[in-house]
């Protein structure tokens, strides 16, 4: 797999480029360093960012930038795989697809990968509860609830077990107190075996990497993403098969993860009381924290996907726009992510020629997030006076200053107040605009009437918006329950 550098973050509106560069040296470096002082194990490194950071879209990135390198790159999206029963099938199947390419006939590397894979097969097995209580049935000749039956009663204590230890003991003690010596001789064999086929494995896995480091230079880049969305017991997992299964030198795992969300899962898992940012350490060899973006480069970058043409704003400058009004209400990151989505799906529902105007669409999507009411707000809150476009100059054919600053508070409020009908919209465009913001509501409508036969009782196709944006709303409450 070859890259174009030069084109990999061509649309990188949050410097995530700076962090690769730095990223790949260190941990380039930090593999040299581990070899040079005999030190084996893999190297794991987590990138920590909170809503908005674009963990995704670096590791997308990255792993084009180091392939373009030359280096082999195995990429895992955890939360699209956490419907297997175990993580370990997932990593191994995703670093088979890595390999694919290099495993022609009779080739090293295809002979060494075939060979971890081989080994891999016991893990396998071992790793699979359904797997492990099938043998365990097979081997003992009891089901594994009927032992765990048995170990409860040791605990809390069972009258139907204990009715059939009395009846066991009457009939014969020595049946049952053999039946529990082969137990625990089967768990203490299983438990040997296991270990001797991790040990097996990483052994083969380590060979294979050699292999490939002959005709790709080292190390073997693994990157995982949506760590902090998988169930909790899939994410614990799959941190403790990294650690015991795929601990071996000239590999690096990169995690991106929501390292808060994360904790909560790993607490989730293990209970509410337990320190879910200590277990964390003990995966990781180092985490590296994004800093926030600003809040102009992220809704720059959201800008780059909403449908093109479809949205109306002054001087077509939506992202300023946007930006403004933002920070106007105050909102973070994560309120920004989910409003965009709102303005994404109300513009991509958009059906008639003349476009969507940002000035009704923001604060209709705002009231909604706020409140969860789906109606047209009587007036945009007046703390949000602040929500407007400056354009203040001086005019050297005038001598004079030239004010054509839009206040989009007082746009919204003289839209909705002719927007029911055509008739109110057109009288209003027959007075004289004397301000930038007149100027400007009266242009949203225009495209509407002017050159067009009409019916003066129909009301902007502007209204049109909010049983729109309660659509989207429901589409957005729905992605919320998702993350």
């Amino acid at each position: 797999m070859t890259s174009n550098k030069s084109d990999v973050w061509e649309d990188d509106l949050l410097g995530r480029k700076q962090d690769a560069e730095f990223l790949y040296n260190f941990l380039t470096g930090q593999v040299e360093k581990r070899k040079a002082q005999g030190r084996i194990g893999s190297y794991v490194i987590n990138i920590d960012s909170d809503w908005g950071g674009g963990k995704t879209f670096f590791l997308e990135r990255f792993a084009k930038d180091i392939a373009g390198r030359g280096h082999m790159v195995v990429e895992i999206n955890a939360w699209r795989d956490d419907y297997a029963e175990d993580p370990y099938i997932a990593i191994m199947a995703a670093i088979d697809r890595a390999f694919a390419p290099y495993t022609n006939k009779g080739s090293n590397v295809k002979s060494a990968w075939d060979t971890a894979k081989k080994s891999g097969v016991s893990i396998a097995v071992r790793v699979s509860g359904s797997i492990l209580k099938n043998l365990a049935k097979k081997t003992l000749g009891v089901d594994a609830d009927e032992i765990a039956e048995v170990v409860a009663d040791e605990v809390g204590g069972s009258d139907l077990v204990s009715d059939v230890l009395v009846d066991g003991l009457q009939e014969g003690g020595v049946q049952i107190e053999k039946f529990f010596d082969d137990s625990l001789d089967a768990l203490l064999d299983g438990f040997n075996r296991t270990n001797a086929a991790m040990t097996d494995f990483r052994e083969k896995l380590e060979l294979a990497v050699q292999a490939i480091s002959v005709e790709k230079p080292a190390p073997v880049f693994i990157l995982v993403d949506e760590l902090d969305r998988c169930r909790p017991t899939y994410a614990v997992q799959l941190l403790e098969r990294v650690k015991h299964l795929f601990d071996v030198p000239g590999v690096v795992f990169v995690f991106g993860t929501n390292t808060s969300q994360l904790k909560h899962s790993i607490a989730g898992a293990y209970g509410a009381s337990f320190d879910g940012f200590r277990y964390l350490k003990r995966f990781f060899d180092r985490t590296y924290a994004f800093e926030a973006p600003s809040i102009e480069s992220y809704v720059e970058s959201l800008c780059q996907h909403l449908p093109e043409g479809k949205i109306r704003s002054p001087e077509e400058n939506l992202s300023e726009v946007l930006t403004l009004g933002f920070k106007a209400y105050g909102f973070d990151l994560c309120a920004i992510s989910q409003i965009m989505e709102m303005i994404d799906a109300t513009a991509s529902a958009w059906r008639h020629k003349a476009p969507v105007e940002i000035a009704l669409l923001f604060p209709l999507c705002a009231h909604f997030f706020q409140t969860g009411k789906a109606e047209w707000p009587q007036k945009v809150d007046a703390s949000v006076s602040s929500w407007e476009m400056k354009r203040v100059g001086y005019d050297h054919f005038s001598s004079g200053i030239v004010n054509n600053t839009i206040n989009f508070d007082d746009v919204y409020t003289q839209a909705i107040a002719v927007f029911s009908s055509m008739e109110k919209i057109m009288k209003r465009n027959s007075s004289r605009s004397d301000s930038a913001t007149r100027r400007y509501v009266d242009a949203i409508f225009r495209p509407e009437w002017n050159g067009i036969t009409v019916q003066t009782d129909q009301p902007s196709i502007q209204t049109e918006l909010l049983g729109l944006v309660i659509n989207a709303g429901k589409m957005q409450k729905s992605l919320q329950s998702g993350e």
